[in-house]
């Protein structure tokens, strides 16, 4: 399983730049920011992002399901009204209880970022614009060596504070909405993503940038200039991957073109977009009240309300099984992951996750990487209650496949039932690498929204 290795260890090997294919190809950029600016050889820590396979550290916060039910009902409820409309009091307990499966998942295994470098770049941007809040002894992060300092007292105030970012990101209901965007891609305006983030840097000098992939991927930077040039957008920015001391010999940065009305980016490293959810920024720095993420997509709330309904969520209980589950038009469900994920921790080591699911018939597959009793739990809910929330606990050999039927009726009604394997199907498994495939994502309710928008003038 690799070693141990607890918070007060040397993180070996954190001062040596990871994800070189991230920043390979780009170009130093002329400076490294304004006078008094953010300049990553300073305000970027001295230790890259970790999240390595072989380490284990603390676990980061992990709310119950019942602590993130509760936050659901109670701090969601103005701004999902204001934003779309919902009243989320009146979402079934099936539903809220489906979207807290998924989020504490998402908290206890790192998800949907890459490594810590959510958590990292919130820290960063605080120590700069604030640095008597550093807690240790330290006048800037590029002195923090490790994160786990001071490494020769039993606290690490710096690494609770990374963890602590790093979980919270999940929890917020306008940043919850704004990374469904990642599904709906062709909504997105990044013409009006890249105008907030010009007014964010200009008044507060950096702004925490989204990075994603068509696969789910995602990994978040900090940008502290920004320069438009008319037919591009140059935009430098503090990759956690490198730490400070790499930004000497190089400065990544994100190039965005323009053609006509549209505005493109270009790809960087692994990633082919962007998002920008501190709206609370965003407010600050332009002349206006109460951004949500609306602003940056295309459609009407209506649209984006039919969008996350219902909701289909497949889990099983061992990270010894892949699961891949596929949809009635073909296309894998994935979920939105990092490359760090770390499927060892909490209930479900294996998640697969679809807002927006269409009727039809659901091809479900474990295949058993070694062997071991799991637990499959399927649930789909709309606002109203659940058509399916069923369970089956099996026991499965290395190399053993298991294939179930989850149905979802016109009428909203459901079911989950074992089916003998037939190799004929296309059910993309029966390899160790089906659960690597399942990130690869097509959601039929996305082609289908994608086509009617089309069709509409």
């Amino acid at each position: 399983m690799g070693r141990r290795v607890t918070r007060r260890g040397f993180l070996s090997g954190l001062t040596i730049p990871v994800a070189a294919g991230a920043v390979s190809g780009i170009t130093r950029a002329q400076s490294e920011g304004d006078a008094g600016g953010f300049t990553p050889t300073e305000h970027g820590y001295g230790f890259r992002n970790w999240g390595a396979e072989d380490q284990y550290f603390d676990s980061p916060p992990a709310p119950t399901q019942a602590e993130i039910r509760e936050r659901i009902r109670t701090r969601w409820v103005e701004q999902a009204r204001a934003v779309l409309g919902l009243d989320v009091g009146a979402l079934s307990r099936a539903m809220v209880s489906a979207i807290a499966t998924q989020l504490r998942a998402a908290v206890v295994q790192r998800a949907g970022t890459n490594g810590h470098c959510y958590g990292m770049a919130l820290t960063a941007q605080r120590y700069f614009e604030r640095p008597e809040t550093i807690p240790v002894n330290r006048r800037r992060a590029s002195e923090i060596e490790v994160p786990t300092v001071p490494v020769d007292e039993p606290i690490a105030p710096v690494y609770d504070e990374i963890v602590q970012r790093q979980a919270d990101q999940y929890l917020r209901f306008r940043a919850f909405l704004a990374r469904q965007a990642v599904l709906y891609r062709d909504w997105i305006d990044t013409e009006a993503i890249l105008r907030d983030v010009g007014n964010v840097i200009e008044r507060f000098g950096t702004a925490t940038l989204i990075l994603f992939n068509n696969t789910l991927l995602s990994h978040q930077v900090l940008a502290y200039g920004f320069e438009d040039r008319g037919d591009s957008v140059v935009v430098p920015i503090y990759d956690p991957n490198l730490p400070a001391s790499a930004y000497r010999r190089r400065s990544p940065r994100l190039e965005f073109e323009r053609n006509g009305e549209s505005v493109s980016m270009r790809q960087y490293g692994q990633y082919t977009g962007m998002l920008f959810s501190r709206y609370d920024r965003i407010e600050d720095a332009a002349d206006r009240t109460a951004p949500t993420p609306m602003d940056h997509v295309t459609v009407d709330r209506a649209r984006v309300r039919e969008s996350l309904f219902p909701f289909t969520l497949v889990v099983a209980t061992s990270e010894d099984v892949d699961l891949t589950v596929v949809g009635p038009g073909g296309s894998q469900i994935g979920r939105i992951r990092g490359v760090y994920t770390d499927r060892s921790r909490g209930e479900y080591g294996r998640v697969r996750s679809q807002h927006g699911a269409e009727p039809g018939s659901y091809r479900i597959s474990v295949f058993g990487t070694a062997d071991t009793e799991y637990e499959l739990t399927a649930m789909v809910t709309d606002a109203d209650g659940a058509s399916v929330n069923a369970a089956r606990t099996e026991t499965i050999q290395t190399g053993e496949e298991h294939e179930y039927d989850l149905e979802i009726t016109q009428e909203g009604e459901g079911s989950l039932r074992r089916v003998r394997t037939d190799r004929d199907l296309p059910t993309l498994v029966g390899t160790g690498v089906a659960g690597v495939a399942a990130g690869a994502v097509g959601y039929g309710t996305v082609k289908r929204l994608r086509e009617r928008d089309r069709d509409e003038p």
